[in-house]
């Protein structure tokens, strides 16, 4: 009998494979981090291909000692990968070079040469700045400028999806909803753009060096001999396509409908919808091609995200995490727990999460305002996860406003959705019930969910989400906080960014001349 759906969860700091049956109910999972992240130069963070596939072969290693016999009840197995990390293959699907990660913050000094027509164009829209930031910080224009006998070597230029189907059935091919990042990608039409269009323009990858692209919920297709040998699953298992490791998580929460909204709490925090119309949230950022073929993912993101808690902890609480480790405690739970202490609004703190690179706000920086002598290095904990809060609750009433549509629920997913006292203050932040699931693997329930939809369990996503997904706990605001956080919110963090812009602008680049 094969009822079963393997979900192959390939994220930014590790590998997971997790086992479901066809009610959503998770049997079985492994889990490694990956250690081999390298950084050449400041910015840059590269990984070899080697990482990733090892580490695949490992997790699903154990996960067959785990679960005897579960592979031979196998029906399809997905890929969910973290998004816009590549690298070049030849014809084989082999790496020419190491993975660019999507945290690489490497850019040329100056862009490839747009096209006349369209760098008029540019200028006349106020976009030639924009235009000429997406260009250079395009990793595979930084491989063709600096190493250049190797992408003339290259046979194709593709996402760690992709390398990782390739490794498993043999095929150069992904998913249309595998595809984020610094492509040539026509994300309402779902097909890469022409070498004449605005993207094919401004990212200049010769489109005989990106892969094919098959429908999502759909088979890729199939586990080859080697790859068999290597995985120990069955040579020719279904591979099935599903979508990006946060599409993925996105359906594996039940956000299938108009009216409920996904928020990752992960190292990248993300506010994301599911639609059938096309939207973009801004101008020029485009919706995400859904796990359901027919819909988008409007999404807006915080870099910085859950990323944070580490920088907290490594530039605040390295005492307190010395001593929960003598004490065999876990120091996120303890500063969670110390979350219950500080009243709503950090006692006057606030935070701006701008700590990574954001989209349409390049010259952001993170800031924290409001300082007293009352207040302790936990008021500062408390602010960074309010300060996150703010900015998804910013996220979701711009797609609120761009969809027409009205949010009336939120799923809550990621490591920091793991805390009831997390999830309080986003609730209370937002205003509107949130819940979670029966799993915290979301996004291995979101890839099972695309393999039952393919082999025809079930009609469709939102047939699957019907049987599969299952909201175990809920969340209402309280309406005291609620009411701190509106002020807070409408009357200083709403206010705060268009002020501090000319003061970042000449921070970052006091900073940048600093650093380099």
């Amino acid at each position: 009998m094969r009822d079963l759906a393997l979900t192959i969860d390939s994220g930014t700091k590790g590998v997971r494979a997790v086992i479901f049956d066809e009610l959503g109910n998770e049997l079985a999972a492994a889990h490694t981090e990956y250690k081999n992240y390298y950084s050449k130069k400041f910015g840059y963070v590269e990984a070899p291909a080697s990482m990733f596939w090892d580490s695949l072969c490992r997790v699903l290693e154990e996960i067959k000692e785990e679960y005897p016999g579960a592979f031979d009840r196998l029906c399809g197995v997905t890929v969910a990968a973290q998004r816009d990390t590549a690298t070049i293959v030849d014809k084989n699907g082999e790496a020419l070079r190491d993975f660019i990660s999507w945290r690489d913050r490497r850019t040329l000094e100056e862009p490839l040469r747009i096209p006349q027509p369209w760098r008029f164009l540019f200028l006349i829209l106020g976009k030639k700045d924009y235009t000429e930031m997406f260009n250079k910080g395009t990793h595979a224009h930084w491989i063709k400028i600096h190493e250049p006998e190797l992408w003339k070597e290259a046979h194709g230029y593709v996402l760690l999806s992709t390398y990782l189907i390739g490794k498993l059935t043999g095929e150069i091919v992904d998913a249309t909803s595998d595809i984020a990042g610094h492509f040539p990608y026509d994300f309402k039409k779902k097909k890469w753009c022409s070498k004449n269009s605005v993207k094919g323009a401004v990212l200049q990858i010769e489109r005989e060096k990106l892969c094919e692209l098959v429908d999502s919920c759909t088979v890729l297709g199939y586990i080859t001999k080697n790859a068999s040998q290597d995985t120990g699953l069955p040579e020719g298992l279904p591979v099935i396509g599903s979508g990006t490791d946060k599409g993925c998580e996105t359906v594996g929460v039940g956000c299938v409908d108009r009216e409920i909204a996904s928020i990752s709490l992960g190292t990248q925090a993300t506010v994301e919808t599911m639609t059938g119309k096309y939207v973009e949230v801004m101008p020029y950022y485009p919706s995400f091609a859904a796990v359901n073929p027919e819909c988008y993912n409007p999404e807006i993101t915080i870099y910085g995200g859950f990323w944070m808690i580490g920088w907290y902890i490594e530039n605040f609480a390295k005492y307190e995490q010395e001593i929960c480790r003598r004490r065999g405690v876990d120091i996120k739970d303890f500063l969670n727990r110390k979350l219950r202490d500080i009243p709503a609004g950090a006692n006057g703190l606030l935070l701006q999460p701008y700590w990574g690179q954001e989209n349409f706000k390049d010259e952001a920086m993170g800031s924290i305002i409001g300082f007293t002598e009352g207040q302790t290095k936990f008021h500062v904990y408390r602010a960074v996860i309010e300060g996150i809060g703010y900015a998804l609750r910013e996220g979701l009433e711009l797609i609120e406003k761009k969809s027409r549509t009205k949010i009336s629920e939120v799923a809550l997913s990621g490591g920091g959705a793991k805390s009831d006292e997390i999830d309080q203050i986003m609730t209370d932040i937002l205003g509107r019930r949130t819940y979670r699931v029966q799993t915290d693997e979301t996004t291995g329930l979101g890839g099972a969910m695309a393999i039952y939809t393919a082999m025809g369990f079930y009609m469709d996503l939102e047939d699957a989400s019907n049987h599969m997904v299952h909201p175990t706990k809920f969340f209402v605001p309280n309406q005291k906080n609620h009411e701190i956080y509106n002020r807070i919110y409408k009357k200083a963090y709403k206010k705060a960014y268009k002020r501090y812009r000319p003061l970042y602008k000449v921070l970052k680049s006091t900073g940048k001349n600093g650093i380099e």
